[in-house]
């Protein structure tokens, strides 16, 4: 499996649009949020081989919003890569030459979606606003559950990357050294079944679902950012509470 999140630069992030202090995230979060029901399934998008993580996650995060409002978003599987390598400024890069590559800036790949749009192979390009978020329990929580999938950025120890491919939850209790830094990765937040420490979240990473508790959460979580594509919201406007419209304008501003 592949990483790809590259550092985040501090100033940029604080200079991003913020939703921190948007009026949803006073709210308390539900007490879980289960979306089990919800007929989505992650995609691997070649991040096995590429470091793509960061165009995979924004894909599996749209095709996770439009599920939610009641369809399928069509992604075809080559516009990721392509989509990543844009990205970093070598579009039109072969496999091998992606495979070499070190990954990208979260930023710059919210960025480009937003200013140039991101190409799936519909007939528009998808394009988003997005917003960072408070990197708090709480507020992910609520952003998960008026927003849907969150966009985190994480940066993964020599033991996370050793049990990924374990049903066990990533967790870490701090009472003993998980190894060296793997390095950073991004991926998708889904549900969770509660907000104690313990407690687990759904992420959706390499083409599968991996459960992690809050406390693993809080001690890898470097970056996070709440999303909205009007392309995929539902017909009235609103995605899960929260009325787009006013939410566009108001991160426009």
């Amino acid at each position: 499996m592949r990483l790809g999140r590259r550092a985040h630069n501090a100033a940029a992030l604080a200079a991003a649009p913020q939703l921190g202090t948007h009026r949803f995230a006073a709210m308390p979060p539900p007490p879980a949020l289960d979306r089990a029901a919800v007929p989505f399934q992650p995609r691997l998008f070649d991040n096995d081989t590429l470091p793509d993580c960061t165009a995979a996650a924004l894909a599996n995060a749209a095709l996770a919003v439009s599920a939610l409002n009641g369809f399928e978003a069509a992604i075809a599987d080559a516009a990721v890569p392509a989509f990543y390598a844009a990205c970093i400024g070598m579009p039109g890069a072969t496999a091998a030459q992606l495979a070499a590559t070190e990954g990208a800036i979260a930023l710059d790949v919210l960025g480009r979606q937003l200013d140039r749009g991101f190409e799936v192979g519909q007939a528009a390009p998808l394009a988003g606003l997005y917003g960072a978020l408070a990197l708090a329990p709480s507020a992910l929580a609520t952003a998960l559950a008026h927003l849907g999938p969150g966009y985190w950025g994480v940066t993964l120890t020599a033991q996370d990357m050793d049990s990924a491919g374990s049903t066990a939850p990533w967790d870490d209790d701090a009472s003993r050294d998980p190894g060296p830094v793997a390095g950073g990765h991004m991926l998708m937040a889904w549900d969770y079944a509660g907000l104690a420490e313990t407690d687990t979240v759904r992420l959706a990473t390499w083409g599968r679902f991996k459960l992690a508790t809050w406390r693993w959460v809080r001690r890898r979580l470097d970056e996070a950012y709440g999303l909205v594509w009007r392309q995929l919201s539902t017909v009235g406007g609103t995605d899960l509470g929260v009325d787009v419209a006013r939410l566009e304008a108001e991160l426009g501003a």
